[in-house]
């Protein structure tokens, strides 16, 4: 028997599993869903009565604040315990580190909480059989759990949730894209990069941009941008591939350490649509680079921070460029398709070689 859990609710570590199902299921490989939350218990499936079944393999989706709203998810920990003792060798949990531990200001919970947090986590690598995450930042946390970890802790970054083109994607920039931006994903991810742009017309400019889509469910961001903004809703996914086919850039705002666990990056990358990244440079990471893999756009308040003009990041002004990024961003996905994932997730869940 082959199961996910993931947290209760609707988001993109639900779409997550739900793109892995479809590809097993394509592979004959049977997989249930269950949505946990651990204050209603483990699936009747996992508990005690169902010990006569034949072993049972498990891929958990982790995210603290999926399972507990701190963060915090003790009691999770404590049924996986549980399980554990009473499978025992019946049982082979698998545990995907969508997250890590919250940071934030001394005012916030986040702040006080982190390390607990942090503590956690490290409790359930050391009980799962296997333990992926989906970026480096995150797998050098995972390594602090136990020396058997060395080598162990498998980083796979996220595929495109809304799906990959059924043909690859022309890179070839004739006929010409329009001049239009897409900004996509959850309504704090898509208003956190509006905002992002107030001050940056200019620069958006520059790279070829003259104005931005919104595309989401739950209304437009309320957001002040530098450009104009169109909303046009929730798309199917056969519209919002054939709105990726034609627009000249993706915009977000994401760390750069983090960008393999984003699944609109991912989503940009698999449709060979540039990517201009509006968040403030921590350090690349996951084989990404500014300015070949993604452009980084400066912000006003990075500018002013340099005593010294900064330079100017690589432009998207020109054809070339628009196909240099594109098929930089595209060659790097490849390896990360859907299909190439759940392979290697149905290795580490059924026992075979490691991915």
């Amino acid at each position: 028997m082959l199961m996910q859990l993931v947290p209760a609710g609707p988001g993109g570590v639900r779409d997550f599993a739900e793109v892995l199902q479809a590809c097993w299921r394509r592979r004959g490989l049977a997989c249930d869903i269950h949505a946990l939350d651990p204050a209603q218990g483990l699936p009747p499936s996992l508990r005690p009565a169902g010990l006569a079944r034949a072993p049972v393999a498990v891929l958990l989706h982790y995210s603290g604040y999926g399972y507990q709203r701190r963060g915090l998810p003790l009691t999770l920990l404590r049924q996986l315990r549980d399980l554990r003792e009473h499978w025992q060798a019946g049982l082979r949990l698998v545990s995907y580190f969508h997250e890590s531990y919250a940071n934030g200001p001394p005012w916030s919970s986040a702040f006080w909480l982190s390390g607990l947090q942090s503590r956690l986590g490290l409790q359930l690598a050391r009980m799962s059989d296997g333990v992926c995450t989906n970026a480096q930042t995150h797998a050098a946390w995972l390594l602090q759990a136990h020396e058997r970890l060395a080598g162990q802790v498998h980083v796979l970054p996220v595929f495109s949730a809304i799906g990959e083109p059924a043909t690859p994607p022309a890179l070839d920039p004739v006929p010409a894209r329009e001049p239009v931006a897409v900004v996509f994903g959850a309504a704090l991810t898509r208003a956190r990069a509006l905002r992002a742009t107030a001050d940056l017309g200019a620069a958006l400019r520059r790279h070829g941009v003259e104005r931005l889509v919104e595309v989401g469910p739950g209304g437009p961001a309320v957001a002040p941008a530098g450009l104009p903004v169109a909303y046009l809703g929730r798309l199917e996914a056969t519209e919002l591939h054939d709105l990726l086919r034609r627009v000249h850039a993706g915009l977000i705002d994401y760390p750069a350490s983090l960008l393999a666990k984003s699944s609109v990056f991912a989503a940009l990358a698999a449709h060979g649509v540039p990517v201009l990244n509006t968040r403030g440079h921590d350090h690349d990471a996951d084989g990404l680079q500014a300015g070949r893999h993604y452009v980084k756009l400066q912000d006003a308040s990075e500018q002013r921070a340099h005593r010294a003009p900064a330079p100017r990041p690589p432009c998207l002004a020109t054809a070339a460029d628009w196909q240099s990024v594109a098929a930089q961003a595209l060659a790097w996905y490849r390896p990360h398709e859907a299909e190439h994932q759940a392979q290697r997730l149905a290795a580490l869940l059924l026992g075979a070689a490691a991915p």
